[in-house]
């Protein structure tokens, strides 16, 4: 027994890369890895919105109270999950869940969601490897999923969705992942051609990312959002996917093949909605009628 837990402190600060880092602060130490996926950046973090990962750092100081090294590491480590935990919080409750509404208004009006989302916060899951600074600090980086909250959302009534079957539309469609000959980046398309899933370009309107956005045509009529999407695929994809470059988007999995691809500028009064002409408008009704990526919620949104 006297040989097991040094081995074990002698195993967790071998395994902690970049041991004697100089240093880094806030989302500076999340993993680079991290940073390339994520969509947009906050000051303790970051969020992959295309893949519905939540990322915070969080640093811990040593326990001068402890004698050797290797447990004042420990200690360092196990304070900066906790501060992690915190800032993964604060960063979840920031989340716009629609233009109007965050996750944070969401948990006040309920205490049921409030309960619900602090105990997933529990069980979060670290991302990457602790990194130690040369003054004996540690910076760890915990993730949580986007689904987790939205199932505790969808499950408390925060989102309204197409009722009915999971029954295939008439017509013809191709499999999610067929590949059909790429348009190349002509906007706009016609009823009668098959797509595999919408881009909306909206790079440059200063759009923010949401759980549960909304696309209107310019009569102020919703052409699509979380009530013309089917639950099942809500809770496993998001409403909408967020990415920065248009080829990105078009070799993404979730609309990949031959999406339409359409502009569309921001909603006057509305941070995460956004507006349509009225031909994209018109043809978006059409296709959701005959076929289901827009029930499929196979839809990507360009930001930057």
């Amino acid at each position: 027994m006297k040989l097991i837990l040094p081995l074990l402190i002698v195993c967790f600060i071998t395994a902690t890369p970049l041991f004697g880092q100089q240093t880094c602060v806030g989302n500076s130490c999340l993993p680079e890895k991290v940073k390339d996926d994520c969509t947009t950046m906050e000051s303790n973090g970051c969020i992959d919105w295309d893949n519905g990962i939540i990322y915070a750092t969080g640093m811990g100081v040593p326990n001068p109270k402890f004698e050797t090294q290797a447990q004042k590491t420990y200690s360092a480590y196990q304070a900066a999950k906790t501060v992690a935990m915190r800032n993964l919080l604060q960063m979840v409750q920031g989340i716009n869940i629609t233009s109007t509404r965050t996750v944070k208004a969401g948990m006040l009006e309920d205490d049921t969601i409030n309960t619900q989302i602090n105990g997933k916060i529990r069980q979060v899951q670290e991302a990457g490897r602790p990194q130690t600074m040369n003054d004996g600090s540690v910076w760890v980086t915990m993730k949580m999923y986007m689904r987790d909250i939205i199932s505790i959302l969808v499950n408390n009534q925060r989102f309204a969705f197409k009722s009915g079957d999971m029954f295939k539309r008439p017509g013809p469609e191709t499999s999610p992942g067929e590949e059909t000959k790429d348009k190349g980046p002509e906007y706009g398309g016609d009823a009668n051609t098959v797509y595999t899933g919408v881009i909306i370009d909206a790079r440059g309107t200063g759009v923010v990312p949401a759980m549960s956005p909304k696309v209107y045509g310019p009569d102020g009529k919703e052409v699509y959002g979380s009530i013309a999407v089917e639950r099942e695929f809500a809770l496993q994809h998001g409403v909408v996917g967020y990415v920065k470059e248009l080829d990105e988007a078009k070799s993404n999995e979730r609309v990949k093949g031959n999406p339409l691809l359409i502009k569309a500028k921001l909603s006057s009064d509305k941070t995460s909605d956004l507006v349509v002409s009225e031909k994209d408008a018109e043809l978006l009704n059409q296709l959701d009628a005959t076929q289901s990526f827009l029930r499929e919620a196979r839809v990507i949104v360009i930001i930057g």
